[in-house]
């Protein structure tokens, strides 16, 4: 009984494996919101999301080994001695805001980077060219670090080693006067729209992206901001149609081909 409890569990873990990403093929569009996670500190992620956080500036870990819930929440009037680590944010107050949005917070102690990841897996028959990705960067806290904080796009064909998505996936909040929280979260909102990541996925592979928060320059990273990404609208785009030409003289000659046929004279 223990061996065949054993094998079930084994098998549900298998299967339940294979389906932990987001499905997309060329053509059709896939959205997360994040409201779905809930308002708990410890909330999980969607399939196929996760989340890490490290003590490097500026660096990325790998999608096998980042976690897949948050660990603390924040929204409204966060305060200046808020503690580090991953957040599940919510615009309005913390612990029942519906609209919900998952981010970091940086401390002298911790958090000097967070990830956001996702796998995205090509389940039609052919292959995907390109990308269009929008989604929003929300502030949740203000903070008075000179070099500001940023959050920039990377993506990866196997969630270990990263590339840059470049300058239309970066956004970057300059210091702010004070750490003090917004007494209406997020305070600031800023939308990436549109952007094309050039990347060709095979049907049948994954690609990983990665939204990484840290301070925007140098090793620094205490007074920081809390921010957040939330509204994820990701469009697979694939190969063009082919036109086809057909000349006049082709019609015209279908054209009488099919009224023989039909009126049973034939050749």
């Amino acid at each position: 009984m223990r061996k065949t409890l054993f094998i079930i569990m084994l098998t549900l873990s298998f299967i339940g494996g294979l389906f932990a990403q987001v499905n997309i093929q060329a053509g059709l569009t896939v959205t997360e919101n994040l409201d779905g996670i809930g308002t708990t500190a410890t909330a999980p992620l969607p399939a196929g999301w996760k989340v890490d956080k490290n003590n490097s500036v500026r660096t990325l870990g790998t999608y096998a080994a980042a976690v897949t819930a948050t660990e603390k929440i924040g929204g409204n009037n966060m305060s200046t001695t808020a503690s580090q680590g991953i957040y599940n944010y919510g615009a309005g107050p913390a612990a029942t805001a519906e609209d919900r949005a998952v981010g970091f917070l940086s401390s002298g102690s911790g958090t000097k980077s967070g990830n956001v990841y996702v796998q995205l897996t090509n389940n039609g028959s052919s292959a995907i060219n390109s990308f269009t990705i929008s989604y929003n960067v929300e502030k949740y806290r203000m903070g008075t670090n000179p070099a500001g904080f940023s959050i920039q796009m990377y993506y990866s064909a196997d969630g270990t080693t990263w590339t840059t998505a470049g300058s239309s996936f970066l956004t970057s909040f300059p210091a702010d006067a004070s750490t003090s929280g917004y007494d209406s979260a997020p305070g600031d909102t800023v939308s990436v729209t549109n952007a094309i990541l050039s990347y060709s996925l095979p049907a049948g592979s994954s690609l990983y992206l990665a939204w990484n928060y840290s301070v925007t320059s140098g090793t620094t990273v205490t007074n920081a901001q809390g921010l957040g990404i939330d509204d994820v609208s990701i469009t697979a785009t694939g190969a063009a149609s082919p036109t086809i030409f057909v000349s006049c003289l082709e019609l015209f000659c279908n054209y009488w081909n099919l009224y023989f046929l039909f009126s049973g004279l034939g050749y």
